[in-house]
């Protein structure tokens, strides 16, 4: 996408999201390390997590006389959280189908903000289709929560955010399900910081793109056994997968045993309440599964918020 696209994005959606801060990790959690690690609290944002901004994006951008007739979309949860919110903020009506997995706290958040919430599907993918059915029956808008160009350049105001604070970044760290977010960061911050390193972060119980990164093209992952199911998209779309490909330094497998300590370490260790997704980028650095040299500049993106790795029931 052009270089505008995004900062058409971050104005767009400016009265509607929080601009999070970097939050330094210091001292640093890992004994003997002297890079120079922060953290990207989207955990904080409006609705629980980054997909506030896709969410505002899209809805923001579609026809007036489109988007009265409500919006419609399928999700792990965070992304059907931020449209509800975007549709109660803006009075637009919203329907959400989510996972059977995602979690309890999710679904509250859904219904809380008004939407009409359908528990479909144990995977991603059967709850876009159950979307898809509905916004044919209904008329709405589908929105994609993360193969969506809208979306996506939401998305990537979070890199945007990061070059403002932090001009001489070295490293950015983005965990990874569908792919939105990744793509946005990535393609935001590299037609700016060329140099910058970009790491994406997967549980190794759904390696959807670095087993596309593989095969070179997008592939779908039959077999997925993942205790992080936010994460577990099972294919990524073409759109995102060429920003990747472009965009994406190296991609990290994070084992499944590691998200819910990450969790642990962040509430104890820095306040914050992160979702598995979140905590697997963390687990990422934290475990030393990302080389850091001296002296480098690394942002971890926290994805979003929730208290499924702290043992806490909503």
């Amino acid at each position: 996408m052009q270089p505008t696209a995004y900062t058409d994005a971050a104005a767009r959606i400016r009265d509607h999201v929080r601009r999070t801060p970097l939050v330094p990790a210091a001292p640093s959690p890992r004994k003997g390390d002297v890079a120079e690690l922060w953290f990207k609290p989207e955990c904080l944002q409006v609705s629980g997590s980054f997909k506030a901004r896709g969410a505002f994006n899209s809805v923001l951008s579609l026809p007036e006389e489109v988007r009265s007739r409500g919006v419609v979309t399928a999700s792990g949860g965070n992304f059907g959280a931020a449209i509800a919110y975007a549709g109660q903020q803006l009075g637009v009506p919203a329907s959400v189908c989510v996972m059977t997995t995602s979690t309890e706290l999710a679904r509250q958040r859904i219904a809380s903000y008004g939407a009409e919430l359908h528990v479909v599907g144990a995977f991603w993918d059967l709850s876009w289709e159950a979307g898809r059915k509905l916004a044919e029956e209904r008329g709405g808008a589908l929105l994609h929560p993360f193969a969506d160009e809208a979306t996506i350049a939401g998305q990537g105001t979070i890199g945007l955010e990061i070059l403002e604070d932090m001009p001489d970044v070295d490293t950015v760290v983005i965990s990874i399900g569908g792919g939105g977010l990744i793509a946005g960061i990535a393609e935001a911050i590299k037609q700016r910081k060329p140099g910058t390193r970009i790491i994406g972060v997967e549980a190794a119980g759904c390696p959807t793109l670095f087993e596309s990164r593989k095969a070179g093209k997008p592939v779908m992952i039959e077999n997925v056994v993942t205790n992080v199911p936010i994460l577990a998209a099972r294919a990524t779309a073409p759109i995102n997968f060429e920003i990747i490909e472009r965009c994406v330094d190296e991609l990290v497998l994070v084992p499944e045993d590691e998200p819910v300590a990450a969790a642990e370490w962040m509430w104890k260790n820095t306040g914050l309440a992160v979702e598995l997704g979140a905590a697997t980028a963390a687990a990422a650095v934290l475990n030393g599964h990302i080389r850091l040299a001296a002296g480098e500049k690394t942002v971890v993106v926290l994805c979003g918020s929730g208290n499924d790795g702290l043992g806490i029931k909503a």
